[in-house]
């Protein structure tokens, strides 16, 4: 099998090759994307299976224990086949194997893709599956929402007519400045979970019924029924959800933020 129709080489000469020479064809790495994609994207351009390339990339001279440097080596060999820079090679998703052989849905919760219009501008017109922090929410450059329940382009919907979603983020951040993520990100879930019981039990916050009626006039009332009876089905179905986690983000920021502090107060109190 060769590796472009102009024969410059043949695929078993390449992987010989040590460290691997660059392929004909790049792709260009999208942050926080799962390297799995990556090469899957590489192989595509290149006109390759994936096994082939998978299986040349590895190298059984590199014996190590040491699982830092076994994954620096698999990254530097990635770079160079790719032809890119290895920063931007270590800026790609690289989990922990066993996560996604043992529970492979679970793990595929994990991820969702980065910014549509980001990616459009490198050239891509798929989704891209990224290991994207909670927190980041809201693509700034392009004002698109790209939270938890954005699993499919058709989620990220575009937030720029909400300014109190844009102010939200920033206050989101600026939590993270003052308190450990996992104590900001465990906050969110549990005011997200009192939001959604509010909802349940009638309660409105001023503000929530018109962003809902403004990012789905026609269709909010349904979707906000779905997610509060858990009637959803995938998380990637549509948008649904993620016009019900858009409505109620500045409150969820709010309600975590008074959280935080209070925990705060309680700890700087004297006995």
């Amino acid at each position: 099998m060769t590796l472009n129709p102009a024969r410059l080489a043949r695929f078993a000469d390449w992987a010989q090759t040590l460290p691997p020479r660059p392929l004909p064809r790049t792709v260009i790495p999208v942050p926080g994307e799962y390297y799995l994609d990556y090469i899957s994207r590489l192989v595509d351009a290149n006109h390759l299976e994936l096994p082939e390339l998978t299986g040349a990339l590895d190298d059984p001279a590199a014996v190590t224990l040491d699982p830092g440097q076994r994954k620096q080596h698999r990254q530097e060999r990635l770079a160079a086949a790719a032809g890119q820079p290895l920063a931007r090679i270590a800026r790609l998703y690289w989990d922990d194997a066993g996560l996604y052989l043992r529970d492979p849905g679970r793990f595929g919760q994990l991820l969702r893709p980065a910014c549509r219009r980001c990616t459009a501008r490198r050239g891509i017109t798929g989704p891209i599956a990224c290991r994207l922090p909670p927190h980041l929410t809201v693509c700034r450059r392009h004002r698109l929402w790209t939270g938890p329940a954005a699993r499919t382009h058709a989620g990220q919907l575009d937030v720029s007519q909400l300014p109190e979603i844009l102010q939200a983020q920033r206050r989101h951040l600026a939590q993270l400045d003052h308190q450990p993520w996992q104590d900001v990100e465990a906050t969110i879930s549990a005011a997200t979970r009192a939001i959604y019981q509010a909802l349940r039990d009638g309660t409105w916050i001023p503000g929530q019924r018109q962003r809902l009626q403004q990012l789905a006039p026609a269709t909010w009332e349904q979707a906000l029924a779905d997610v509060l009876n858990g009637r959803a089905g995938r998380p990637d179905d549509g948008p649904g959800k993620a016009i019900v986690e858009i409505a109620i983000y500045p409150d969820v920021v709010w309600l975590a933020a008074r959280s935080l502090q209070a925990h705060s107060a309680s700890h700087r109190a004297p006995p």
